[in-house]
């Protein structure tokens, strides 16, 4: 009876702790000691489940498992954790997209004047060597260097047919005595549309050359200047048939054109009509797909406080940035289909 009875220790333990914890050793010796309660066990273990090992049964007795002794493999859920948050940068910023701001730094140069265009024209690179689409060795966008002695190439704006609704103007070039002189009418009325003459001024292109899609793009800085209707006769016109679609500051243009002369001509690569539709006509036909700034004034002002050293100003690369990935959503839908990429890719590469 003496046996039966508890020792005082144990009492004082079981009067302070009503949870009256048990500590149990598996069998292997080098086993870290583990602690279980009750409470525990029977919360944790599905009614008629095995308890775990270590845990006490009804009678009292631990259980074993043929693989008592061995550590236990922690718990495995279903699907891996994934923290709500990010981890921030080492540095505590975030990089910006290296082609967005490089194009961002084009634009800060040379977008601060009045009566600014600022458009993105989708087309491909051609190598004024092979006249076939430039091929580099990179494997993502690229900005090209402007003007680069190492690199000859041009830019052909011209895409794949396309249908879509049709508006229809007209542009007729006169020579003024600055320049070509840019007039146009509506097809229908032959009446000149709001701010329809204008003499236009390139001053610069940055083109972007990617790989890894159908079409690169090219973004331009142009002036046009407001002028007074010309005299004389036009010395060739191009025949556009337009659709434009809007969202917030931006314009997509979608453009047939035909022009009597020929853009092309024998610098057109090889294998380039497989990119065209052939004209019904003599004149020459191309598609063209533009976006530009609706209000570059906006670029402008940020701009402004940028330079100035006003209130946010990283906005004027988030504006950019909006720029490009509407340019880079564009190129995307232009993309063939995963077979039929695969097919007129290497066709590209021929002589």
């Amino acid at each position: 009876m003496e046996a039966a009875k508890k020792r005082p220790r144990e009492e004082e333990e079981d009067s302070q702790d009503p949870a009256a914890k048990q500590r149990v050793r598996p069998q292997n010796s080098n086993a870290p000691e583990t602690t279980a309660t009750p409470a525990s066990v029977s919360q944790n273990t599905p009614s008629g489940a095995t308890p775990p090992t270590g845990a006490p049964s009804s009678s009292g007795h631990q259980q074993q498992r043929p693989n008592q002794g061995q550590h236990p493999n922690p718990a495995h859920p279903s699907q891996p954790y994934r923290s709500s948050k990010l981890e921030h940068a080492f540095f505590g910023i975030e990089v910006m997209d290296d082609v967005v701001k490089a194009i961002g730094d084009f634009l800060l140069q040379y977008c601060n004047q009045p009566n600014v265009e600022i458009e993105a024209k989708l087309g491909v690179i051609i190598d004024n060597n092979t006249r076939q689409r430039l091929e580099l060795p990179v494997r993502n966008e690229v900005v090209l260097t402007p003007n680069s002695p190492y690199l000859r190439y041009r830019f052909v704006s011209d895409m794949t047919l396309i249908l879509y609704k049709h508006t229809y103007e007209v542009d007729q070039f006169f020579q003024g005595p600055g320049g070509k002189v840019r007039v146009t009418k509506d097809q229908k009325t032959n009446k000149v549309i709001e701010n329809g003459i204008v003499k236009k001024e390139r001053i610069a292109n940055l083109d972007v050359y990617s790989p890894r899609n159908a079409f690169d793009f090219r973004v331009s800085v142009n002036v046009e200047i407001p002028e007074s209707a010309p005299s004389g006769t036009p010395q060739f016109e191009r025949n556009k048939d337009r659709i434009s679609y809007r969202l917030n500051n931006f314009k997509i243009d979608l453009t047939q054109v035909k022009s009597g002369n020929a853009s092309n001509g024998n610098n057109q690569p090889h294998n380039y009509s497989q990119m065209r539709q052939p004209s019904s006509n003599q004149q020459d036909l191309t598609h063209e797909l533009e976006i530009e700034f609706i209000h570059p004034e906006e670029l402008i002002r940020e701009r402004d406080i940028r330079t100035n050293g006003g209130a946010r100003p990283d906005r004027f690369y988030e504006v950019v940035g909006r720029f490009v990935n509407n340019i880079r959503g564009l190129i995307i839908q232009g993309n063939p289909p995963p077979h039929q990429h695969q097919q007129q890719h290497p066709q590209q590469r021929l002589g």
